[in-house]
């Protein structure tokens, strides 16, 4: 079954072609990876789908609806939520306080404003239980600004599962992590897509080809490329344009 239908879309900054008349239907179930070489659109398409950009041309479909052009805040109302390469957290509050500001506005009490939603129980516990299911209880009470980097990468992972999303959509989950980090975040990956749809950009080809259901190359804001790992691996056309190999 379809999530999203994606007819013509165009983005064009100045001379700049950044998405060029993108058209596919993306399923409901399992894992795609977007990919391609540096400047091939993958950001702009990516602000696209999460309403950070409006496009110039084309229109976004979820599940049936309209949503081209909408606000960040009303795409979260769908059912779409998104990690950042660049993690924002609140540095000075702890890793609980963090998830625990996101949930307390998924469950209505955000326009109570002296709320203290410390002392919300339901807050708590469903903040609680996004952190014992990537593994972070027990860092809880510590301040974000004192964990690793690849526990913030988490942690903004957990922030954005707050507002219960059906898809989500991550910006270069593996970044500046270590081996170690890079394993964690892979396997909290592949229980997510378990209840999600995953929808990832990334440059580290050993997740991609490793985890992917199905793999979209981007080229010069269009589409070079969409198929299962093993076909994109054989496709000549991206290894000439991004694997690096020349077509005979």
């Amino acid at each position: 079954m379809t999530l999203f239908s994606i007819q013509g879309l165009t983005k064009r900054f100045g001379a700049l072609t950044a998405t060029n008349n993108v058209t596919l239907d993306i399923g409901r179930e399992g894992i795609l990876s977007i990919i391609g070489p540096n400047g091939a659109g993958k950001t702009t398409f990516f602000n696209l789908l999460t309403g950070f950009l409006k496009p110039d041309e084309g229109k976004i479909f979820y599940k049936g609806q309209d949503v081209t052009g909408k606000k960040p805040y009303q795409i979260i109302r769908y059912g779409i939520s998104r990690s950042f390469q660049v993690v924002s957290l609140f540095e000075e509050m702890t890793v609980l306080d963090n998830v625990r500001v996101g949930v307390q506005r998924t469950l209505g009490f955000m326009n109570r404003m002296f709320l203290n939603y410390s002392h919300a129980d339901a807050v708590t516990k469903k903040a609680m239980e996004l952190l014992e299911e990537a593994g972070m209880a027990d860092m809880a009470d510590l301040p974000a600004a004192s964990i690793p980097h690849g526990d913030r990468k988490i942690l903004d992972l957990c922030v954005a599962l707050t507002t219960n999303p059906e898809t989500i959509l991550l910006d270069e989950p593996m970044a500046g992590l270590s081996k170690a980090e890079r394993f964690r975040i892979t396997q909290l990956i592949k229980k997510l897509s378990e209840t999600h749809k995953v929808i990832i950009v990334e440059h580290d080809m050993d997740l991609v080809f490793g985890i992917s259901d199905h793999i979209l190359v981007l080229h010069h804001g269009a589409i070079l490329a969409m198929g299962s790992a093993g076909e994109i691996a054989a496709n000549e056309e991206v290894q000439a344009a991004y694997l690096g190999r020349e077509v005979a």
